[in-house]
């Protein structure tokens, strides 16, 4: 692999790393969100059971 390739970064590949960044933060985020709802959803169904 040629070293010299990854010395010259430049504002093309940076604005690319960026965006792949924030689009995990972005796919992090609704996946936690999405584990928060589906653990909400187990509890109301199982307080539901509980009570009848």
């Amino acid at each position: 692999m040629n070293l010299q390739l990854l010395a010259n970064i430049g504002w093309h590949e940076l604005s690319i790393l960026i965006f792949a960044a924030l689009l995990g933060v972005v796919f992090f985020l609704v996946i936690r969100q999405n584990q928060k709802d589906y653990l909400e959803l187990v509890g109301i169904l199982t307080s539901g059971k509980a009570d009848s």
